[in-house]
């Protein structure tokens, strides 16, 4: 098991006294897991610095993200978003508001 050492808690966090992690020389990132009798802390895993879409590649070759192939929805002008604000801010239930929408197309 690791050291046990005494270290300083601050506003800015614990500090660690840096000689007791030679090893450490190149880290710049910890992980701190916090367990029911301490914490530990270690250098970051290289695999949680890996590039959101090499992670994504990934999945997609595990089967477990598809592309699916709908365009995505029109964008909603400002002043459309803020009507649609304050209809929903009238207290009405959402579905009656939904009916008169429709009717209002029909």
């Amino acid at each position: 098991m690791g050291k046990t050492v005494a270290v300083k808690v601050t506003p800015k966090g614990v500090l660690v006294p840096r000689r007791l992690v030679p090893a450490w020389d190149e880290v710049q990132e910890v992980e701190v897991e916090q367990r029911e009798d301490a914490l530990i802390i270690r250098p970051r895993s290289p695999d949680t610095r890996r590039p959101h879409a090499e992670i994504v590649r990934e999945m997609k070759a595990a089967g477990l993200v598809e592309d699916l192939g709908w365009a995505l929805p029109p964008a909603v002008p400002a002043e459309e978003r803020a009507r649609l604000a304050w209809r929903l801010a009238e207290g009405q239930p959402l579905s009656e508001i939904v009916i008169e929408e429709r009717a209002e197309r029909l």
